[in-house]
């Protein structure tokens, strides 16, 4: 790419409001809590974050410390239910579970977040939430733990018909429920693993809304989409198994290369990457039926 289109700032638009394409799902999540937070200071809001609802056997837990263990898990572990999902109105929000598919309302739909509703009882309940505060939110952070529901504006909805005098595309999400089994393995102190009292496992039942921010995204949940444009992160996370398809599907997502940034220099040598066995075991088999007919 040559110097004259290079951008010169992520806060000039469009990429100010871009999507960050990355690898890892930590990278995600922390670029989302940090958007999350500058925009409550920038729309002087105050910071806000829904507590997901743990229960294991059908009972509340208790022991504060593995309750925190259990929020504090990243959501790909836990069915797509974030423990800790902090908001912030107008943000970009991506659906994580299949709601009404044959209305576009599914897994990996982007939307805006209009408005939170939730439980007046939460209105009282901070002053009892400082045991499950976690410190990488402003001290100021309010928690919500009775959410009803989110209202996502989601332009390419099908729904034709209003609900309740609002727009088509305004879909109220309702908070889903999942049966997530932890493996005990992923407990890696001495002091988390004690918690379970040696069990090999921990089944809870977790209760949250179905979305997380998406002012960045992982590349795994990009696949498929056309974006209007983005910021793509091509730097490989450290130790870990990387292909030619890790390239191809975020920079496949633009219909231009106008459209895209890339965040930061690469090494060169991941462009090199030999595409998997597998890979090329397919399109060979494919090769083989168009010649067949």
């Amino acid at each position: 790419v040559s110097p004259d289109n290079d951008a010169k700032s992520l806060r000039e638009s469009p990429w100010n409001v871009a999507p960050i394409l990355v690898f890892r799902n930590e990278v995600r999540t922390n670029i989302n809590n940090y958007c999350v937070f500058d925009e409550t200071i920038k729309y002087n809001q105050l910071p806000t974050v829904v507590l997901a609802n743990d229960r294991v056997q059908n009972h509340d837990i208790d022991n504060i410390d593995l309750r925190r263990f259990l929020l504090s898990l990243p959501d790909n572990k836990t069915e797509g239910l974030p423990g800790y999902l902090p908001i912030v109105i107008n943000m970009p929000v991506l659906i994580t579970h299949n709601i009404a598919t044959e209305l576009h309302i599914s897994n990996g739909s982007i939307g805006r977040l209009v408005r939170l509703v939730y439980d007046n009882d939460d209105e009282n309940s901070n002053s009892n939430n400082n045991n499950i505060r976690d410190a990488k939110f402003p001290i100021n952070t309010k928690y919500i733990q009775k959410p009803l529901y989110a209202l996502v504006e989601l332009p390419q909805c099908k729904l034709t018909s209003l609900l309740v005098d609002q727009q088509p595309t305004m879909i109220p999400i309702l908070p889903e429920q999942k049966t997530i089994k932890i493996d005990p393995k992923s407990f890696v102190t001495p002091t988390q693993k004690r918690l379970l009292n040696n069990k090999t496992s921990i089944t809870i039942c977790r209760t949250q809304l179905p979305i997380v921010p998406a002012y960045a995204m992982t590349i795994h949940k990009c696949q498929g989409k056309t974006l209007p444009c983005g910021v793509i992160d091509l730097v490989p996370p450290p130790y870990a198994k990387f292909d030619l398809a890790n390239v191809y599907v975020p920079i496949s997502r633009f219909t231009s290369a106008n459209t895209m940034v890339i965040l930061r220099h690469f090494p060169r040598s991941i462009l090199n990457q030999k595409p998997h066995p597998d890979l090329v075991i397919e399109l060979e088999r494919l090769k083989n039926l168009s010649n067949s007919n």
